[in-house]
């Protein structure tokens, strides 16, 4: 399932400038360009550099560090010193959701790692990644039931992203405490994700949005207006995991559905079981759709 989490912020406050943020979502940029000034051949290097990734929002796909910056910036309206000026929400995926999406970019071919597409095959990679945050950033706005007030989309919200495609182990992870791999090293296979920088004010400045809120969806009356307040953060995930399924035509089974996981962790015992319920007919159903069960049956009857 895709998992959007809705961070206050990372690498940094989020109460001034949005500067650290931005520097340090450079950093695989910085890593392709060192291997670019290091590159064996002109070819190499202008490979290096194609894979380097820029900002993007609702409406660009090639936004400059210095302009994402100065739009979160400016975006500040009423805003006092200490108050949150944006959020830093993340974009993950599975490993068979990403390959998934892999095999949409190759015509079927199968890749470890992004290294391996071709140049039009990263491209279009990519270009699949910036539609579905985008489509992400629409159910990000209209979680906030604010409709009525002008807030209906992604396109409503100031807002910038930056594809990663390298995660890396750290201390925490069971990999490093097994001795299997060491804090730092690159992780293997498709790692590929999704950094936002939200600001915390809507495009007209008028209104402040906040993905951290406690409450789910309230109607609050302050001075005599009345005022939708509220973010619901299992809705939003539930919203993406089925923008995912519509945009790519992915047959989710029910292992991979959030509710499902969701339960498994937070159910009750009744609640579980009958999660459980669902898991293994689907399974049996697949099973029974098997060639070689069908094979199977057919001999059977036979004798």
């Amino acid at each position: 399932m895709p998992i959007s989490k809705t961070h206050s912020s990372s690498n940094g406050g989020n109460l001034g400038s949005s500067s650290a943020l931005i520097n340090y979502l450079d950093k695989e940029n910085i890593d392709l360009e060192n291997k670019a000034m290091n590159a064996p051949s002109r070819e190499a290097e202008i490979e290096f550099r194609s894979r380097q990734q820029n900002f993007f929002n609702h409406t660009s796909d090639a936004v400059s560090q210095t302009k994402a910056q100065e739009k979160i910036d400016a975006n500040i309206s009423k805003l006092g010193k200490n108050d949150t000026k944006f959020f830093a929400p993340t974009l993950s995926f599975s490993s068979k959701e990403l390959n998934y999406l892999v095999k949409q970019s190759t015509d079927g071919r199968k890749v470890k790692s992004v290294d391996e597409l071709k140049k039009d095959e990263f491209e279009k990679y990519n270009q699949l990644l910036k539609d579905y945050t985008r489509s992400a950033m629409d159910n990000y706005a209209k979680n906030f039931n604010r409709e009525d007030r002008g807030l209906k989309g992604g396109k409503d919200l100031v807002y910038f992203a930056k594809i990663e495609h390298q995660r890396h182990f750290k201390g925490t992870d069971k990999e490093v405490l097994n001795g299997q791999a060491k804090s730092g090293e690159l992780k293997p296979g498709l790692q590929s994700h999704v950094h936002l920088i939200v600001s915390r004010k809507d495009k007209t400045q008028k209104m402040k949005i906040s993905p951290m809120a406690n409450e789910k969806s309230k109607v609050r009356r302050i001075g005599g207006n009345t005022y939708q307040v509220g973010f619901d953060r299992k809705s939003w995930i539930n919203e993406n995991e089925k923008s995912f399924d519509k945009m790519f035509d992915y047959k989710r089974q029910e292992i991979e559905k959030f509710e499902i996981q969701n339960t498994l962790r937070n159910g009750t015992a009744e609640e579980k079981g009958l999660a459980l319920q669902s898991i293994k007919k689907e399974k049996e159903l697949e099973i029974r759709n098997e060639p070689s069960y069908q094979k199977t049956k057919e001999q059977s009857l036979e004798r």
